[in-house]
Order: structure tokens, then sequence, then C-alpha cells
């Protein structure tokens, strides 16, 4: 649709979303992190020998909380390290289809930064249109953009003194050193703004995305309030406390959760309501019946490791052949996966660093650990037992 304050937006229903873009030229300038360059010889040799101190720190970590058995384990370690590498696999076309399609839209993307244009995404549950509160802060964006700039960049320096400081870390992730803000050029990027519906005092929250070579698995972005001009920097876990909001919920908000047939059958498996799972399966409800994106409840309950819980989502149809949405993995081969890493049968592709780190782990936790494998082959022979059954 065309807005009459954001022009051109498109609906994302993956999440909820209206994108479109803006002309904010400095954010554009930084919406890109450029490819790596190789390493030279020189660093090359400084990050080997930062990941050996580290290496080093995390065997003496071990060795005070395991004892001397833990030499066992390192010197498997050493000799796996010693053995002539294994010949590299065929490359996989699905990886290859990914590689071009992150190419792909790089090279868009580098095409709208060019042009000064930066990405906006304006969060529209239930579809809903771009709220007063949205407008004002997307307003408010376009006519300060070097102050919210300049705020944005603060907290990114933050970060990285934060991520800095800590020794270990820097040492396993390779960062280099900054004296100033300005070392950091080309280090990290803001790849897009999220205007979020949360709002106070009539402004919604600014929310930019970031992608920086010293951030750790949790990802990071930079919150902006207009209305008190303050900026923080947090990791996705820690988004929505810093997302205040005083406006009523709209509508599509407000709607009562009405449990689907699904959702309903779901809760009296797990709950153990066989009478009234009965009836609802002879209503129609179906177990396997899943939207696009759902897990299904028997990979969870495989994942979790719960026997009962599989033993109950069988029984009522649930279908051990299928997959997750996303590693496209079945609830037994999954199971079989997790039998394998924890060390309870041989490995397809074998790691001494993870097989060192399961026996210490298996040794520590005894006949806890011995119920987790009792566990996983009660499930894998529900499973197959299953599975014979389907074919």
């Amino acid at each position: 649709m065309t807005h009459e304050v954001f022009g051109k937006l498109r609906f994302k229903e993956a999440d909820e979303s209206w994108a479109g873009s803006a002309g904010l030229p400095r954010f554009a300038a930084v919406g890109q992190m450029p490819e790596p360059a190789p390493l030279t010889e020189e660093e090359a040799v400084r990050m080997a020998a930062d990941m050996s101190a580290a290496l080093e720190a995390m065997k003496e970590q071990m060795r005070a909380q395991f004892g001397e058995r833990v030499d066992q384990a390192l010197a498997e370690l050493d000799r796996a390290a010693e053995a002539p590498e294994p010949a590299p696999a065929e490359s996989d076309p699905k990886d290859q289809e990914r590689e071009q399609r992150r190419a792909a839209r790089r090279e868009k993307n580098a095409a709208l930064f060019a042009k000064g244009r930066f990405p906006v995404r304006v969060a529209a549950p239930g579809g809903a249109e771009p709220s007063p509160a949205q407008q004002e802060s997307y307003r408010f964006l376009c006519d300060n953009e070097a102050a919210v700039y300049d705020a944005v960049v603060a907290q990114v320096w933050e970060s990285f003194q934060s991520a800095y400081e800590q020794e270990h870390w820097r040492q396993v992730a390779g960062i280099k050193a900054a004296a100033t803000v300005a070392d950091l050029s080309g280090r990290f990027a803001v790849t897009r703004v999220d205007i979020a519906r949360e709002a106070r005092n009539g402004f919604a929250h600014l929310v930019f995305l970031l992608e920086s070579d010293w951030q750790d698995e949790h990802g990071m972005v930079v919150t902006y309030a207009p209305d008190t001009r303050e900026a923080h920097w947090t990791s996705w876990e820690g988004l929505y406390d810093l997302l205040e909001s005083d406006e009523p919920e709209s509508e599509a908000e407000q709607e009562e959760y009405v449990p689907s047939p699904h959702d309903l059958l779901l809760e009296a498996i797990l709950t153990g309501d066989e009478p009234l799972a009965r009836e609802l399966v002879a209503r129609g409800a179906d177990i396997n019946a899943l939207g696009e994106d759902e897990y299904p409840p028997l990979w969870i309950s495989v994942d979790q490791i719960e026997v009962e819980e599989v033993r109950r989502l069988l029984a009522f149809g649930a279908d051990p052949n299928l997959p997750n949405p996303d590693e496209k993995t079945t609830p037994l081969k999954h199971a079989k996966r997790m039998y394998r890493d924890m060390g309870f049968a041989p490995a397809k592709k074998r790691d001494a660093l993870l097989d060192g780190m399961m026996s210490l782990v298996r040794e520590a936790a005894g006949e806890r650990f011995h119920d987790i494998q009792l566990r996983l082959e009660e499930i894998i022979r529900l499973l197959e037992a299953a599975a014979k059954t389907e074919s």
C-alpha cells in the first residue's frame, strides 16, 4: 500500500510488520558490513595465539572443577588434533542455494543504501495500520536523523567496551582493540530500524538492529525513545524490558485468544485428560494440524526427553515422521541425534572435544545421566514402533 506518511509499504506476514524504507543517509552509510578481508599472516598468528591462550584457560577451569581425571580427555583432544584432516565433503546444493540468496539480498540492500535509503519495519499485529505514535516517531527520526544516529553510535561504542573488557570473550571471539568509536568503522552495521507498536507519550519506540564483530549469538539491538531522547543497547532477550508503553492495545491485540481444536487436544493430551482428548478427536481435532512455522508437539516432547508425553501423543495419532519447520528433522531422527551427541552411541562424525566434554559431564552427573539414557532409549523404541505402524 502507499501510506501518506511512510510511502510505499509491503506487509510481511511472517513477522506481522509493514516493510518500507526512508531517506536516512547517515544510517544508510553504515547499513552493511564489508565482506571480511583475508587474514594477514600476522593476524593469523595472533589469532591462533589468542585461541590457544583461551583454550589453556578453559583447561585450567576444567581441571579445577574435575581434578586430574580431566587430563585423559584432554590427551584425547591432543591426539585428535594431530590426526590427518579428513577429505572435505562435497558441498551441499542447499548450502549453495542459501549462499546465492544471501548474495542477492546483499546486492539488493547495497543498491538501496547507495541511494541513501534505509530499511524500515513498522510493527503491525494482525495487519493493523500504522498507529499515530508510529507515524510521529517516523517523522521524528527523519527530522532528527543526526541526533538519533549519534545516540545509537554511542551505544554501539558502549557495547564494544563491554565486550572488550571480558578477557575470555575477547580472546575467543578475536576482538580487536579500538581507542575510539572511529576505530570501529567497518566493524559494525546498523541494518534496519523497527518502529515498535509499544509507545510512550505519543511516540513509538525505535529499535535499531545491529551486526558487529564482537556481538555474541544473542545479537544486539539499540532502542531509542523519542520522548526522552534516550538510547540503550541490549540483546534480543532484553529488548522488551525496554519497550515501556502507555498506549492502549489495538483491537487486534485486545482480541481474546480462542484456542483451536488442535490446541485443546494438545492440552488434553499433555494433562492426561484422555476422555476429553477422545471426544475432541471424535469431533475432528487433529494433533498434526499445524501452522506453517509451528513445531510438532511430538518433536518438542522428544527434545525435552518427556517419555510419557511422547507415549500419550503417539497414542492420539501424533505423526513420528512429521519434521520441524527449521532443520526438517523428524522426532525419531532428533532423538537418535541426541542419543549420539550425549555419547550413548558412536557419532557419525567423531568430535574429540565433544567426546571429552561429554565424558566429564557423564562422570559428574552419575545416575542422572544414566536416567537420561534410559529415557531416550524408551523414546526411540516408541517412535520406531510408531513409524513401523505408519508404514
